[in-house]
């Protein structure tokens, strides 16, 4: 019988070496083992949870260690991005010598991507993988469990280990379409407190928000990102996001929220519902979005709601301003109109913009173009360059057929320094494959990444521009806290930033 379960999100922990940018810029609850609880609690309601999220651990091994041998699971859950893996590696490790008889079972992003690399071990690192979304396959494994006394070998969705090494690779699970048949995640399974000094870019502390999911699932198919394998929108239903948020608001008095959806304003109506929903029952509130606006599909009437419900931050992917880098990635941005919209934006919110360089075929010249793209939006707060990363079971992996050499390299390098250490460290994968496939290498990153930050990051114009933005929505000490962040430098100070505030505008802007 099952009666208690834990589950384990892996990020860094406080104190890993790799887990600063994480764990102040983009760490949020841990929505998906939440939605992994409220859809079991829905057939099995007296189920025990523990849930451990390794950001708010000083030391997970041990916290692993301790629920383990004071709460005795009968299944034990661990989930990873692919970032994470050699966090993932070592977690698992532990959980295995300390429970060598419990069920273990592993899902998320990169279990679902490497599942080979994780079971074709000896022994597998974990007993069974459910690929893909998990709430169907994660309740139907559990009644498995309480009927056979067993895990499965042969359910949808899942790939177990076979005897004397392989796998077996069962047959996939569908998508969830109706998103309305999920359960709000279980908020009450998480301790707020937990989260205390873990905040995003919009100052928004984590143990005092609320993170809202709308939709799953993306239209777009930009070849680098792992919902490429989702390629449909599937919609919660308005009201039910609004009944969500009013749990939050009335119960708990949460009035910060950040939005997760991967698109959130396409189709725009039902965005538009949503924000329309939030101005007229919520006051107070501030938004984040964090990820999930197109830019390139906001218009001003979407703008303008974005500003009445309570924006404070949003962000931008536009990765390259090359028409044909465009084309390649699959992404098709207008890049015209979504300069258009950043601009509009940066006037506005506390706007950020990704840029990516370094993508196949790239050459050193088209990645200075978005250099300088990104310098001509001279209120944007948030300029982000990303050295591109190849992640398994995205099209880009596919793209670029590694060998087993070069594989083996890119997997190396999802354990190597912080993304904005790579070209500097030699992690570039470009590194790894003939020019003629890509033609920039670490050299040629590094000297884009200098240029970005003399003409972008530290643009006289930007910064001016943007600090009169931030100040309608923080404190000095909040801006400061805030280029903490962006510069990855927990020592900047007030001084460093008067510093940067007395640098005299190139020219003035309106």
């Amino acid at each position: 019988m099952v009666q208690k379960i834990f589950l384990i999100d892996v990020e860094f922990d406080m104190n890993s070496g790799r887990g600063n940018q994480l764990q102040s810029k983009w760490s949020h609850h841990p929505l998906g083992l939440m939605y992994l609880i409220s859809s079991t609690q829905k057939m099995y309601p007296n189920i025990e949870f523990r849930i451990l999220h390794t950001i708010t651990c000083e030391d997970a091994e041990k916290d692993i260690k301790k629920i383990i041998s004071e709460f005795k699971p009968d299944l034990i859950g661990i989930r990873s991005l692919s970032i994470c893996s050699e966090e993932f590696k070592t977690l698992a490790g532990v959980v295995r010598k300390e429970s060598p008889k419990t069920a273990f079972i592993a899902g998320g992003p990169y279990p679902s991507a490497s599942y080979n690399y994780i079971l074709d071990t000896s022994p597998p690192l974990v007993d069974l993988i459910c690929v893909g979304e998990g709430e169907i396959t994660f309740v139907e494994l559990i009644t498995w469990l309480q009927e056979k006394g067993s895990l499965p070998t042969c359910l949808i969705g899942t790939v177990v280990p076979l005897e004397g090494g392989g796998v077996k690779v069962n047959e996939s699970r569908p998508i969830i379409n109706n998103l309305d048949s999920i359960p709000a995640p279980a908020y009450d399974a998480i301790e707020l407190v937990d989260y205390k000094g873990i905040s995003n870019h919009a100052y928004q502390k984590a143990d005092s928000c609320a993170f809202i999911e709308t939709s799953r699932g993306c239209t777009y198919k930009c070849y680098y990102c792992h919902a490429a394998l989702s390629k449909t929108v599937r919609r919660r239903s308005p009201q039910l996001v609004i009944d969500e948020i009013s749990e939050h608001y009335h119960k708990r008095g949460i009035r910060d929220f950040v939005f997760v959806d991967d698109i959130f304003n396409v189709p725009k109506k039902t965005g538009k519902i949503i924000l329309r929903g939030m101005i007229e029952n919520f006051p107070g509130i501030r938004i984040n979005f964090s990820n999930g606006l197109r830019a390139d599909q906001l218009d001003d009437e979407f703008l303008d709601l974005l500003e009445e419900a309570g924006t404070v931050h949003l962000a931008l992917a536009i990765e390259t301003a090359i028409p044909r880098l465009q084309k390649l990635i699959v992404k098709h941005l207008n890049l015209p109109k979504a300069k258009e919209v950043v601009e509009k934006c940066s006037k506005r919110f506390i706007t950020c913009a990704f840029f990516i360089v370094g993508f196949p075929s790239e050459t050193i010249e088209e990645a200075m173009e978005t250099v300088n793209f990104a310098k001509d939006l001279d209120y944007l707060a948030q300029p982000v360059l990303s050295i591109c990363r190849v992640y398994r079971g995205t099209p880009l992996f596919d793209a670029l057929d590694p060998n087993l050499e070069q594989a083996r390299l890119i997997d190396e390098q999802m354990t190597g320094a912080p993304q904005a250490k790579l070209a500097g460290n030699n992690q570039f994968y470009g590194d790894f494959f003939p020019e003629e496939k890509v033609p920039l290498k670490g050299e040629g990153i590094s000297a884009v990444r200098w240029e970005w930050m003399r003409n972008v990051v530290l643009n006289p114009n930007r910064v001016h521009n943007s600090y009169k933005v931030m100040k309608k929505f923080f404190t000095d000490e909040q801006v400061v806290d805030f280029y903490k962040n962006f510069m990855d430098n927990s020592n900047f100070s007030k001084d460093d930033l008067d510093k940067l505030l007395k640098r005299k505008p190139h020219l003035e802007t309106a």
